[in-house]
């Protein structure tokens, strides 16, 4: 792959890019991840795609950066897809990276031919209650309570399933200190509860969770989001919250499939 950067004035952002297909599909990781989620994937549409993949704000190599912001994040991927020379692009966000999809869409659906909403959930206000907002601004705090080692284990078995997957989430988490885990789970929470509009997005999207996916309220929230709105879902087998590497060789069916309908 080839290795970018764009730099600006909070920090410098990097991405990768492989493929050489007119359209182009660009993949956002979830929160503490990096581009590596994505190698299943990278490997499987640089045939037919231009495929980007790259490291948010505050992860990865992207680091440092200041005042990170899921809205920060959202500019700086429309800002590659301008240093690109790329007018229109398919997004595919796990987790994390469907809160910046969307935000993307909201603000910039000029950019985006369709979304795939990966193990995430809908940032409309409406979609959570009381108690879902307390529990969010709670769950940063209450992470930095357990030992480090215990945390970064509990959460890599937590989001996968598979072995290789466990191993790539704990060795990227490895990569962070408890305190940036809890700071950077606070931002991204924080980013969905400023959310303040209700208007569904107006472009395509598809929806998917994998079948174990047991954080927060992910399959409930998907499942009220599809029936809402009429959007596509799609449930991965033998998947957990990163269902995407947890299963590749049908979550890139499912994505074909859905890309084929946008042509």
């Amino acid at each position: 792959m080839d290795h970018k950067v764009i730099s600006g004035i909070y920090g410098s952002v990097h991405y990768w890019i492989a493929g050489q297909g007119e359209k182009c599909i660009v993949f956002t990781h979830g929160a503490t991840m990096d581009h590596g989620l994505f190698q299943y994937q990278v490997e499987h549409f640089a045939p037919q795609f231009k495929v980007i993949v790259w490291d948010v704000p505050m992860h990865g190599r992207s680091r440092p950066y200041d005042g990170f912001t899921l809205q920060k994040a959202a500019k700086e991927l429309v800002g590659i897809l301008e240093a690109e020379s790329v007018n229109k692009a398919h997004l595919v966000g796990q987790s994390m990276g469907g809160y910046i999809g969307q935000l993307v869409a909201r603000d910039y659906p000029e950019r985006v031919e369709s979304l795939v909403v990966v193990d995430s959930s809908p940032m409309q206000p409406s979609y959570y209650s009381k108690l879902d907002n307390w529990l969010l601004a709670i769950t940063p705090p209450l992470l930095r309570l357990y030992p480090y080692k215990f945390l970064i284990s509990a959460i890599a078995k937590s989001i996968a399933v598979r072995e290789a997957s466990q191993q790539y989430a704990l060795e990227t988490l490895q990569g962070y200190s408890k305190t940036e885990i809890a700071d950077i789970m606070s931002t991204v929470y924080r980013g969905v509860q400023d959310y303040q509009q209700e208007e569904a997005l107006p472009v395509p999207i598809l929806i998917i969770y994998g079948e174990a996916d047991r954080s927060g309220k992910v399959q409930t929230y998907s499942n009220k989001w599809a029936e809402k709105e009429g959007r596509s879902l799609r449930i991965i087998s033998q998947a957990s919250h990163n269902s995407n590497m947890d299963n590749p060789d049908e979550f890139n069916q499912i994505v074909d499939e859905f890309l084929e309908r946008q042509s």
